[in-house]
């Protein structure tokens, strides 16, 4: 029986906690691939090299300095799924987008991750 969903952790080398609010979605594969149709009709594939990565929402917090975060050098991050065991291990890498903070509800969106390399234990 496959399990998902539960509490989730995300933590940066540094042993820095992001509290993640909403979807984690994993872009494991580091690849994106697309169908060619020729002029015979027959069908080929084209890859391109993707950084591995995720895309998440977290919680503002006061100690959090997003201008640091988004400045750092290249980082490891952890994806750890509590209720399933399963960790997600993203090395050399760093955030991409742009952070915007509701100050409604205190959700920080528009921020995912690119990394050079990707495991799953």
């Amino acid at each position: 029986m496959a399990r998902f969903g539960g509490e989730m952790l995300f933590t940066l080398a540094g042993g820095e906690k992001l509290t993640i609010r909403g979807d984690v979605t994993i872009k494991p594969a580091g690849i994106s691939a697309e169908a060619i149709t020729n002029q015979n009709g027959s069908v080929s594939q084209s890859a391109t090299l993707m950084p591995h990565g995720w895309e998440c929402t977290f919680e503002d917090a006061a100690d959090l300095d997003w201008n640091a975060l988004m400045r750092a050098g290249a980082f490891e991050v952890t994806i750890r799924e509590d209720y399933t065991g399963v960790s997600h291990l993203f090395g050399s890498g760093f955030f991409v987008g742009e952070p915007s903070i509701n100050r409604k509800t205190g959700e920080v969106s528009g921020l995912s991750g690119a990394h050079q390399s990707y495991r799953k234990i």
